[in-house]
């Protein structure tokens, strides 16, 4: 996979990306409503991954007109690839119970960052033209947003110090690495992306259920003793079809054509996208500010565009 240094995202692909940023935003404030009023926050990262199972077998099946199951499969790879996943849901499930809502909010503004660290030591390629002001543009831009979104609370955040920052950037470390592997283990197999994103996925749920089992075995109260009520299975269903269904799968197919940092400059619009749904289902207000913050990211990734389609001109004029 040499996309990460192309950066030009092509039509379906930076609206797959954008459609990953809307469904991950949304999944934020939701998340939250169903951690703090509805059930055990282990138990939502745990079934979220196994909610779209089924859809994402028959889009599969639809796709490639076989089994995703047949082989040859490398199931080690697989489920290492699981691993990623399960580890990213839960370094940030407790990032983020740890964490002081501030600095959560500035930690997660690197994912950029992060991930052009990551692409640069794994796979050692060149970055897009113009990435950098980009990604400033989107780390700004995110803060701007994310600090808005989460005021500070009075008092002192804690005795955890900067742990919750550290697990979160765990987390975000997490999911680079499955997002640049992913491509390189089973993109050259010819597996289409839904495939991928439905194994993995399948294998990062099993192995997150079987962490919740253990906690439940000593905490038999994080198992849910009663039906949720109807919105929470509303929220529930967004979030495991389209936060952990179809994002991953748009994620996958956009990482695919232009890398992982790239594609996270895209997403990056999340926070964005999770202030106006927490607007228009929970009764926030969209301020100013939030509104530059986006205005911001924006602008980073048209001028990166911008400079990559020019380049692309230049290359295919006589």
């Amino acid at each position: 996979m040499n996309a990460s240094s192309s950066g030009g995202a092509t039509p379906l692909a930076a609206i797959g990306l954008i459609v990953t940023a809307l469904l991950w935003g949304a999944m934020i404030p939701m998340t939250h409503a169903l951690a703090t009023r509805h059930l055990d926050p282990f138990f939502v990262s745990a079934i979220r991954y196994l909610i779209p199972a089924p859809l994402l077998l028959a889009m599969s099946v639809a796709f490639d007109g076989a089994s995703p199951f047949r082989a040859p499969l490398p199931w080690p790879k697989v489920f290492l690839l699981g691993g990623g996943m399960a580890s990213f849901s839960v370094f940030y499930t407790i990032g983020i119970m740890l964490s002081e809502p501030v600095r959560a909010a500035i930690a997660m503004s690197c994912s950029p960052l992060i991930a052009a660290i990551m692409t640069k030591i794994m796979i050692r390629v060149p970055l897009a033209r113009g990435f950098w002001p980009a990604a400033i543009a989107a780390m700004i831009g995110a803060t701007l947003v994310a600090l808005d979104a989460v005021r500070p609370k009075a008092g002192s955040p804690g005795d955890h110090g900067y742990l919750g920052e550290m697990l979160l950037v765990i987390a975000m470390m997490s999911w680079s690495w499955y997002s640049i592997k992913v491509q390189f283990w089973l993109g050259p197999l010819g597996w289409s992306q839904m495939r991928i994103t439905f194994l993995t996925s399948l294998c990062g749920g099993i192995l997150i259920c079987g962490l919740f089992a253990v906690l439940a075995w000593f905490d038999p109260l994080r198992i849910p003793s009663e039906m949720p009520s109807s919105a929470a299975i509303a929220m529930l269903a967004w979030v495991g079809i389209g936060g952990a269904g179809l994002a991953i799968l748009f994620w996958n197919y956009g990482v695919s054509h232009v890398g992982v940092p790239v594609a996270t400059l895209y997403t990056s619009l999340a926070p964005v996208f999770s202030v106006l749904v927490a607007a228009l289902f929970f009764g926030s207000t969209v301020t100013l500010q939030q509104i530059a913050g986006g205005i911001i990211i924006l602008a980073g990734v048209v001028r990166m565009q911008w400079l990559q389609a020019r380049m692309a001109r230049q290359q295919a004029a006589p």
